[in-house]
């Protein structure tokens, strides 16, 4: 069996996160993914695309999109979450430190250090005029 992509977008206000997170868990789910691995790719397509809305298009998306990517391949799955807002890495920065006493933690950073921790692997690029955020969950067995 080769590569099965399927394709959703949704306008970028966050009344609209949670059906791209429905399409992410059931494209995970029907790829053979656990319900552990389920529930990480719905928290990470969350979490990715609540930020896209907040911090690339400052919740002024209404006219905007975001385009959820899923591709289901004998070995893994991968979510690949597509924007046209500002180019923004959020791989870039470091990790904020877990350790740390809490009145020394720093506000952000913290959503997408629970992105990697969820997803076997995670990387970002920029083309095409667009921010792509590819996340991918191995499947065991495959």
């Amino acid at each position: 069996m080769g590569a099965l992509e399927r394709r959703f977008t949704i306008p970028a206000v966050l009344e609209s996160v949670e059906d791209a997170c429905e399409f992410a868990a059931n494209e995970a789910r029907a790829a053979g993914l656990g319900e552990d691995a389920v529930y990480h790719c719905h928290l990470s397509v969350e979490e990715v695309c609540t930020n896209i809305i907040e911090h690339g298009y400052k919740f002024q998306g209404q006219d905007q999109y975001i385009e959820v990517v899923c591709v289901s391949m004998p070995d893994r799955f991968t979510i690949t979450i597509i924007d046209n807002a500002t180019p923004f890495d959020p791989l870039a920065r470091a990790d904020p430190d877990p350790a740390a006493p809490l009145a020394e933690r720093e506000g952000g950073g913290w959503g997408i250090f629970f992105v990697k921790k969820f997803m076997d692997s995670i990387a970002y690029k920029f083309e095409a005029n667009h921010n792509q955020l590819i996340m991918e969950k191995r499947l065991r067995g495959g």
